[in-house]
This record gives structure tokens, sequence and C-alpha cells, in this order.
């Protein structure tokens, strides 16, 4: 989530992930490292060296070019770049609600009734989506995609959270969005349109009612993010008014083998 990089706490915070420890039968841990957080390389290096985890989840913001050498460095684990994200915003103070009447689209607030419409929904979008997983050979893709699943469904039985779907003239789920509120404003975690339904301006439409929806509700600011080579979804963004704010390399470090 973007605040675990705006936040400006200079503490190494390694966590244990028990959702993806049960999801693929490892210990996982996780460790974000904060935009302006002072730690040197080297103590970075050194909290993931004394990591007892199977698998280190790291992510760090992509100025931090010297790490990359360090990590490579520790001699109990093998580390390997997994991914690299963007993080783009937009401000919501000037949006206004302009809905396109002309392609009958609807954007309905989610609830605990459109479960099972948003799982195929997200199931399909899911399938062949590329992420940090999927740069590990030692995960298994069809428990990537599960996590996929149970990400989305937890969000939508999150009161705090905001689930919407987008329904076409025949009421059809084909694209929707996960939004967590933050500290900063609001944060679109999972976002996508059935394959069925892409290339006709769908998304672009998707990504217009919610800022209409969200600006609604106050929200100043909206935050997302994506895979680097995700160029067809950035080029959407940028055409609807988002800049770009950070990037974060993610590695994955896995313990050697004696």
């Amino acid at each position: 989530m973007i605040s675990d990089f705006l936040e400006k706490s200079s503490d190494l915070n390694l966590r244990q992930s028990k959702i993806e420890s049960d999801r693929f039968g490892i210990s996982v841990a996780r460790m974000s490292i904060p935009i302006n957080c002072p730690a040197p390389d080297v103590e970075i290096a050194r909290v993931c060296k004394e990591s007892s985890a199977n698998l280190l989840i790291l992510r760090f913001p992509s100025s931090r070019i010297q790490l990359a050498r360090e990590l490579a460095e520790i001699p109990n684990k093998v580390a390997f770049q997994a991914d690299t994200l963007v993080y783009f915003s937009k401000k919501l103070t000037s949006i206004v609600d302009r809905r396109n009447t002309s392609i009958n689209l609807k954007l309905v607030i989610a609830s605990s009734n459109d479960e099972a419409r948003v799982i195929d929904l997200a199931r399909v979008v899911f399938r062949d989506y590329p992420n940090h997983y999927q740069s590990n050979p030692s995960l298994d893709s069809k428990l990537i995609l599960e996590g996929y699943i149970e990400w989305t469904t937890n969000g939508l039985n999150d009161p705090e959270k905001l689930t919407v779907i987008i329904e076409d003239q025949n009421s059809n789920v084909i694209a929707f969005a996960l939004v967590a509120f933050v500290k900063e404003g609001a944060e679109i975690e999972l976002n996508g349109v059935h394959p069925d339904f892409q290339n006709q301006g769908i998304y672009s439409a998707l990504l217009e009612l919610l800022m209409a929806q969200l600006a609604n509700q106050k929200i100043e600011k909206l935050s997302i993010s994506t895979q680097i080579q995700n160029t067809r979804v950035i080029r959407a963004w940028i055409k609807t008014g988002f800049s770009l704010d950070f990037s974060l390399n993610t590695y994955h470090l896995i313990a050697r083998e004696n």
C-alpha cells in the first residue's frame, strides 16, 4: 500500500506474511522501505540476511541503485529482481461526473451479494496477469491466481474499502476496481476489464466514473500502481490526467540450501 512508502519512519519493519505463508506453504516475510527512509543500504541488507523466512519479499525505491549490489552479496540468500512498480496519482478536486451514456455503462457499488460475479471477473482478469510472484519459478501459478481471488474477496467484504463494478446494458459485470482509503486519499489496489471487452474504452470509462464517485465522497487524491511493462494501462492513466510519482523495485530473497 502507498502508505508504506510515504511514512517517515526510519524503522526497518520486517513482518511475517501469514496470508502468503499459508497460501504457498512456506514461510514468507515482507519488508517495505519508505522513500525517505534514512537507513543505509548495508543495514537493509543486514536485516534481510538475518531473516529466517524461506521467501522475503522486499520493496524499495528504485532510486536506491546500490542496494541491488548489497543484496547480491548476501551469502545465505538468492536475491533477484521480480518486478518494478510505478505509482501514479491524480488530484480529484476538479473532477465532475461525466457519465458517458453513449456506451450505456453503469457504475455500481458492489456488495456481498455481488461476490460471485466479482470473483468470476477477477478469475479471468488475473489469470495471465504478470506480477512479481510469476517471476519466481518456485511458486505455483494456480496458487498465485487464488491469491488474487482471495485479495478481491477480502476487499469486497472489508467495510473500510470500496469495490465498484461496471455493468453494460445487459447487466453483465465487465470491469471492477477495489479501492482502499488511506491517509493520502484513496488507492486503487486492484482493477481490470474482462478480456472480451478490452480495447473498447471500458477501462477509461471505469477510471472516469470511479473518480467522479470518489470526488463526490470528498476524496482529494487517487493513487494507483502497476508493473512498469504494463504500458497500455499506463498510457490510459496519463490520458486521464495521472502523473508519475515514484517507482519501486521488488526483490525476492530465497534462503539458500546448505
